[in-house]
């Protein structure tokens, strides 16, 4: 089979394939535990089996069967995915359903779920007074000194279990939230543009790779750039605007497929970019370089400590 012809199997049937199994079914919509991002608390993925569609609205993205087993597996050329695809359905027999023509596509990606958990926000307090959000921060090289100017803890709700996160505000009063095992977002979910006066602009995809840029220059000179923090690549569009009145305009995107074509899409804008990417091009992104780095830091000053001691006296 080819694209074409994969993209009418059924997706809850790849995904039951691949082991993967909805959390709950609403009358034509099923919805699963993202997949495609970090683990998160309450599912946010949908497939529409009535025209064999999925939506992320984490991500704000979504496509047919093919589409999201390149966002499964992003390392696999297409042709290697290809054959995986057909290994998997070998004994499938290739019927297309003819009532998808008639249904059109993009109700998949406009309705909302009206009947899948909602977070809600109890609380919001200044950084530092938890302890558990300040290690997590550190965990991610993140001192709390960096992070407290621009976040906060929010302490939030999904039905009836309660939570906390550090959280990241965009443009709309939204947050963007994070803890060790939770990543997502409260609604409206847009777009973070930090105006310092600058004439050039640094854009990341992520609240995280913000924080890390401002830990990495920590010591270097004062920060005269603005930012602009996308909080999902899917959210570019909305930034256009934004970065046309820049001289300057500095990419600092991920390592990925995504990150690719978002520079491309700012590309084709006209748009004066500058790919900063090569600055940790053996990493996924801003964050774990400087994770990394962090590593490293702590390492050599192991070593260091060795050495002064003498090392092992046996």
């Amino acid at each position: 089979m080819n694209i074409k012809q994969l993209n009418q199997l059924p997706i809850t049937d790849f995904l039951s394939k691949i082991g993967i199994e909805p959390s709950y079914k609403r009358g034509e919509n099923q919805w699963y535990v993202s997949p495609i991002r970090e683990p998160e608390h309450s599912p946010s993925f949908k497939v529409n089996t009535s025209i064999n569609r999925w939506y992320d609205y984490g991500l704000m993205q979504g496509g047919k069967l093919f589409d999201l087993a390149e966002r499964l597996y992003p390392n696999q050329e297409a042709s290697s995915l290809i054959e995986k695809l057909n290994s998997l359905f070998l004994f499938e027999q290739q019927i297309p359903n003819p009532s998808l023509k008639d249904k059109p596509i993009w109700q998949s990606v406009t309705e909302k779920p009206v009947n899948a958990a909602a977070i809600t926000i109890n609380e919001i307090k200044p950084l530092g007074n938890n302890l558990a959000i300040t290690s997590y921060l550190e965990s991610r090289g993140i001192p709390v000194e960096i992070a407290r100017p621009y976040c906060k803890e929010v302490y939030y709700q999904l039905d009836d279990r309660k939570y906390f996160a550090v959280g990241f505000e965009n443009r709309s009063g939204g947050y963007e939230l994070r803890n060790p095992n939770f990543k997502g977002s409260s609604s409206p979910k847009d777009i973070t543009h930090i105006d310092n006066g600058g004439k050039s602009i640094c854009v990341v995809e992520g609240f995280m790779d913000f924080l890390s840029l401002l830990t990495l220059q920590k010591n270097e000179h004062p920060i005269r750039s603005d930012f602009l923090i996308l909080n999902s690549v899917a959210l570019a569009d909305r930034s256009l605007n934004i970065l046309e009145g820049y001289r300057s305009i500095f990419l600092y995107l991920d390592h990925d497929n995504a990150g690719r074509k978002t520079q491309e899409k700012y590309q084709s804008a006209g748009l004066k970019t500058v790919d900063a990417s090569i600055i940790y091009k053996q990493y996924k992104d801003v964050n774990d370089y400087l994770v990394s780095q962090k590593s490293s830091q702590k390492e050599v000053k192991k070593q260091q400590t060795f050495k002064k001691s003498g090392g092992l006296h046996l």
